[in-house]
């Protein structure tokens, strides 16, 4: 995938979580901007992932170092309706 593409995920307004797939079948969830770094040559994403709920310590979250060029496809959660019937956007 391209760094582009990534960029266009993480700058959307406003933020909606998306999941990164790699071709090996890793799936990683970016849960807010603040978690996610696109490294400025563009070719790692870096994500770090609640171990627990309520994580306040460095040591309570998982770092991935993803390749982006193997991220093969992303995925977000479809747009959910409230009772109104209205969308949430």
């Amino acid at each position: 995938m391209s760094p582009g593409r990534i960029r266009t995920f993480l700058e959307e307004q406003p933020f909606q979580p998306f999941t990164v797939h790699t071709g090996d079948g890793k799936a990683v969830t970016v849960l807010s901007r603040e978690f996610a770094f696109l490294h400025p040559s563009g070719r790692t994403l870096l994500v770090a992932v609640p171990r627990i709920k309520n994580a306040t310590d460095e040591a309570d979250y998982k770092e991935h170092h993803i390749d982006v060029f193997l991220i093969t496809k992303v995925t977000t959660p479809p747009n959910r309706k409230r009772r109104n019937g209205r969308s949430r956007n």
